[in-house]
């Protein structure tokens, strides 16, 4: 077993193959070394010591986990701090070849263990098998979404790259606010490039317009709220192709249309009304337009002012219509 010459010598353990004991040091635990899922929790221990690098003090075995009004014992419980009184890791360890139901029984009785102990990572392997999970107390039955490859090594939490992943996973944790930006940043997206396609054919659509351009006082703004609703409509499409097994799109018929709409309106008027209330009056000018060297701003600006408005109300919807059952 790999590891474990180098964890005798170092006094972590000590085996007994007269007596088929394994004993776990400093905590001084004795468990019987043939049976088969020792053998797993012997070489899970192992790796926590030498490939994840936790001090031996802080991984207690057969640790007393209370439930309740009664008692069960997590195979290794790995603590965060020196003194061993806050959980950080559990561990369930079960032997090999056992069925995928059983790896799942596991899985649940691992959370069970996180969910009275307030630990933050659940780790479940029989050898063959292995299933990480990030823990998530206010979502505590989520078991897709927080999957990991693995567990954190010794104060890698402590790393910029540990970090930078935890602040990446926030938003999977997340789901409406990671929604509502996607919705956002879809949309942006639109405006930008219309906004340069409108630039480039810029004298081509001013030809096309010119015999209704002065008879209906048309100038940039028209252009702006045209870039708005079809970068809006876009938008709707995109939720409608990559997101339809999301809440707001597994109603009724009825539902969604109310749920499109909802969005349309959410999109479009608060950028349609920063265009409106623009206190520069030159602002859609075509002297002003010309005179510019980044003509796209013209569009950019003020959509960009929408977008905390924008972001704010999507998010209050997909929150609403998440506390509501019939849309859930």
């Amino acid at each position: 077993m790999k590891f474990l010459d180098r964890a005798i010598r170092d006094r972590y353990v000590i085996i007994d193959k007269r007596r088929d004991t394994v004993i776990y040091l400093p905590h001084t635990k004795t468990r019987k070394l043939s049976n088969p899922e020792e053998q797993v929790q012997l070489h899970t221990f192992l790796e926590l010591l030498y490939k994840y690098h936790y001090p031996a003090h802080k991984i207690k075995v057969c640790e007393k986990v209370k439930i309740g009004s009664s008692s069960r014992e997590a195979d290794i419980l790995v603590y965060k701090d020196d003194e061993a009184k806050d959980p950080y890791i559990i561990v369930e360890c079960k032997k090999a070849g056992i069925s995928s139901r059983t790896f799942e029984d596991a899985i649940e009785q691992g959370f069970s263990y996180a969910a009275a102990t307030n630990a933050e990572y659940v780790w479940v392997t029989s050898g063959d098998q292995q299933a990480c999970y990030e823990v998530w107390h206010h979502r505590i039955n989520e078991r897709l979404a927080n999957q990991i490859e693995r567990v954190p090594r010794h104060k890698e939490e402590k790393s910029w790259t540990y970090s930078l992943r935890q602040k990446l996973r926030f938003f999977t944790r997340h789901s409406i606010l990671s929604d509502t930006l996607l919705y956002s940043l879809v949309i942006f997206i639109c405006m930008m490039v219309f906004s340069k396609v409108v630039v480039a054919y810029n004298e081509d659509i001013r030809h096309f317009l010119r015999p209704y351009w002065d008879k209906y006082h048309i100038d940039y703004n028209w252009l702006y709220n045209a870039i708005v609703l079809v970068s809006t409509f876009v938008s709707l499409i995109f939720g409608k192709i990559f997101m339809k097994s999301h809440k707001l799109f597994r109603a009724s018929v009825l539902q969604k249309r109310l749920a499109f709409l909802f969005i349309a309106l959410i999109l479009f008027v608060p950028a349609w009304y920063m265009g409106e209330s623009n206190s520069d009056p030159q602002w859609w000018s075509s002297s002003r337009f010309y005179q510019r060297n980044l003509p796209s701003i013209t569009f950019i600006w003020p959509y960009l002012k929408s977008v905390p408005f924008q972001v704010f109300a999507i998010y209050g919807l997909i929150w609403l219509l998440g506390k509501g059952k019939k849309w859930t």
